[in-house]
């Protein structure tokens, strides 16, 4: 956990908590019909802001001896100098009050020692509650700052995650690629030309390092389409695609960057296609998420997976603030549905 104080945060809260307990104060004594409201109500807000300020001051020097020493200070001596402290801004306090208004705080007699005993106990417990409110303040930011720093973190491993998820198409794939085109240009070299443009338009965003971590969702369609014109060309009549998304989703939606094609990949992997049973993918909208479906038709030479893409995609959603992503599956199709997002 941090060490830093918020000063800025505990300055502005001082401000506010010496101004509603100078008027409820002021409002109680309203009611009791006392006099000199006004000159009551100041003299609480400059109690209240040297209390605050001062616990704040030794909170600060406090916390300064820590981060020097590494280790814990004793916190007896703070507590001692914090109640006396307040203790001595009272006396300040009610000395200038009977000094501005000619007159002793509470009257004169015995019934004077009394008074000032109970004042004690009264600004003993007012400081506590000073310090609570300080403490409480402090802890909640550092548990504010401690998330945002694992969020931060988080998106760090997942943006390194993703990285290698796609440098690791790069051996595999590579090296099918390369003995697809070899095998295209002996047989059809227009096609073996199609190919390779498509494999470099792939390669070179697979390869990009973004500055989002969205895009656009007609940009990650016409990544896949490089894609499955690949596979297309690779295997032919085995594997069947339709997309069907409106303009208006396509410019203006978004999706996170490099999610549709692992998926589409996963379904090549994980089932069976041939020329009479082909693998069937649609990509579509449906109450506003994208829907990747492709029929099942189980691989009985199953390619072992981590798991890697699904995960990677579900953390990158949750830091960016959205839902889950969904997955449903039945005897007949897995579908994925890809909340659209908005800039």
């Amino acid at each position: 956990m941090s060490n830093q104080l918020p000063i800025n945060g505990i300055i502005r809260l001082n401000i506010v908590v010496s101004f509603l307990f100078s008027a409820l104060l002021t409002i109680f004594l309203l009611v009791l019909k006392f006099d000199n409201v006004i000159y009551r109500f100041i003299q609480a807000f400059v109690f209240t802001n040297l209390v605050s300020f001062g616990n704040m001051w030794l909170l600060s020097s406090w916390n300064s001896k820590i981060r020097a020493k590494k280790k814990k200070s004793p916190k007896f001596s703070f507590y001692v100098y914090s109640y006396i402290g307040a203790i001595l801004a009272w006396f300040l306090v009610i000395s200038l009050y009977s000094v501005i208004l000619g007159s002793e705080w509470e009257g004169k007699g015995g019934a004077l020692e009394a008074a000032y005993l109970l004042a004690i106990l009264a600004i003993s417990f007012f400081n506590t509650i000073i310090l609570l409110i300080q403490y409480l303040f402090i802890f909640q930011y550092r548990n504010a700052k401690n998330e945002i720093e694992k969020l931060q973190l988080k998106a760090n491993v997942s943006d390194t995650t993703n990285l290698l998820l796609r440098q690791q198409i790069q051996p595999h794939f590579l090296f099918n690629a390369l003995t697809t085109v070899k095998s295209l240009y002996k047989q059809d070299s227009k096609l073996g030309e199609q190919y390779l443009v498509h494999l470099a338009n792939f390669l070179r965003v697979s390869v990009s390092d973004p500055k989002e971590h969205k895009a656009l969702v007609k940009d990650e369609i016409s990544f896949c389409l490089n894609y499955l014109k690949m596979q297309k060309i690779r295997f032919g009549s085995a594997i069947e695609y339709d997309i069907q998304l409106n303009d208006t989703i396509s410019s203006k939606g978004y999706l996170p960057y490099f999610s549709l094609q692992p998926l589409i990949e996963n379904a090549l992997k994980h089932n069976e296609l041939t020329e009479e049973k082909p693998i069937k993918i649609n990509i579509y909208e449906e109450n506003g998420f994208v829907v990747i479906c492709n029929n099942l038709q189980e691989n009985t030479h199953k390619e072992e997976s981590a798991g890697n893409g699904l995960f990677n995609l579900r953390e990158r959603y949750q830091l960016l603030g959205e839902d889950e992503i969904r997955i449903t599956s039945d005897e007949s199709f897995f579908k994925v549905y890809l909340k659209i997002l908005k800039i």
